[in-house]
């Protein structure tokens, strides 16, 4: 049997989650579990429910991430990172060589590693350092599969061998065919919140930060008041459903669950809107789905949406969602959160697409499809490189 290690995560923690980070394992167990006998390892928090969710080995990280980390690279014959944003170093400095890491441990022990469906954070989210270690940690992965064309070219631009860098898409996009094509004529707007003061390039992770009293809570009450005149406006014109999809909730970033009842606790037409939370992601997905816009500052709200057939709206944070959107070809349906009016032009664009849904989805159904047969090369290169 072969024992594959992913750094991904089975379970974030006790009491939170991470809605991207669970599905990006759920579709990759999916698409490893195709090659039959194999038994797949993961981080959790959470491993007796990791391991009877999805039959993975979990490691649990209760005494240490890294512990773990170890732990399942020791473990395993093959080791890989992502998928996802494998280097930023805007939330936290740690926040690349963490996710390096399972490959500096693979090379000394000898085992392959492979870099899934990752993504590579761009000019000013980066520290000067990591280009360099960029090239000489996915230098020695047997391949590399990157989700967006600007995160292939970083790669190239740097050396990588390009017989061993594909790009594919996000690699959740293999859970597609589960979710029927869309009809444009739902009623419910989605939303999903995040308060994103905190990527201040800070050398400690949010998390840490708060435990050792060296984080204070910034205003940003004048944005969530933004956010709830947006929405009521909406239901004033619009009528229909607000729902809110908080895609992390615990202590290890600020909690989405925390923004979306703050926001809705602002606006006047709150008996309109509801909360959905995470508790199970399968439920949560589908709920995704039933919307006919989905208003999102997450990358993976925007990602989910177009997997599940919804047209997102993204307010972007960072460079990641705009490389997304342009690989969805909807880079028109974004705003600039940076924008002092961006308020404004959210409006604007939420009501056009609000009235144009059915001609919009003629085109998303088509790049989906297109997102899909990429991402099948996630699991091909691997089978090519690793086994």
């Amino acid at each position: 049997m072969k024992k594959i290690f992913t750094s991904s995560w089975g379970q974030l923690e006790k009491g939170g989650s991470n809605v991207g980070d669970e599905v990006i394992f759920a579709s990759q167990i999916r698409d490893i579990s195709t090659l039959g006998n194999v038994r797949v390892g993961v981080l959790s928090a959470v491993p007796e429910k990791t391991e009877k969710k999805y039959g993975a080995k979990p490691f649990d990280v209760v005494k240490g991430k890294l512990r773990a980390m170890t732990r399942g690279v020791k473990w395993s014959d093959v080791v890989i990172v992502g998928g996802g944003e494998l280097a930023q170093d805007k939330s936290s400095l740690l926040y690349t060589p963490f996710n390096l890491h399972p490959i500096r441990l693979a090379k000394r022990l000898g085992k392959p590693a492979f870099a899934w469906s990752v993504g590579i954070g761009q000019e000013n989210e980066l520290a000067r350092w990591t280009p360099g270690q960029l090239r000489k940690w996915l230098g020695y992965c047997s391949g590399v599969t990157v989700r967006d064309r600007t995160s292939l070219k970083i790669l190239l631009d740097l050396g990588l061998n390009p017989e061993r860098v594909r790009l594919a898409s996000d690699s959740t996009f293999t859970l597609a065919g589960d979710y029927a094509q869309p009809h444009g004529t739902s009623e419910i707007l989605g939303v999903a919140l995040r308060n994103v003061s905190n990527r201040q390039g800070n050398i400690l992770p949010l998390e840490i930060r708060r435990k050792l009293g060296l984080y204070r809570e910034p205003d940003v009450s004048g944005i969530r008041r933004k956010w709830a005149d947006l929405l009521d406006r909406h239901i004033e014109i619009h009528g229909g459903e607000i729902r809110f999809f908080p895609f992390h909730t615990g202590s290890l970033s600020n909690s989405d669950d925390s923004e979306c009842e703050a926001v809705m606790a602002m606006m006047k037409h709150s008996d309109h809107a509801t909360v959905i939370m995470p508790t199970d992601i399968r439920n949560f997905l589908t709920r995704i789905s039933e919307s006919r816009v989905f208003l999102t500052v997450p990358l993976h709200g925007s990602i989910l949406s177009v997997v599940t057939g919804t047209i997102p709206i993204a307010v972007p944070y960072a460079s990641k969602c705009y490389r997304f959107m342009e690989e969805a070809g909807i880079a028109s349906l974004t705003v600039d959160s940076s924008s002092d009016n961006w308020d404004a032009e959210l409006s604007v664009l939420l009501d056009r697409t609000w009235d144009s849904a059915r001609d919009i989805l003629q085109t998303l159904v088509e790049k989906r499809s297109e997102l899909a047969e990429k991402c099948t090369l996630n699991l091909e290169l691997f089978k090519q490189t690793c086994l």
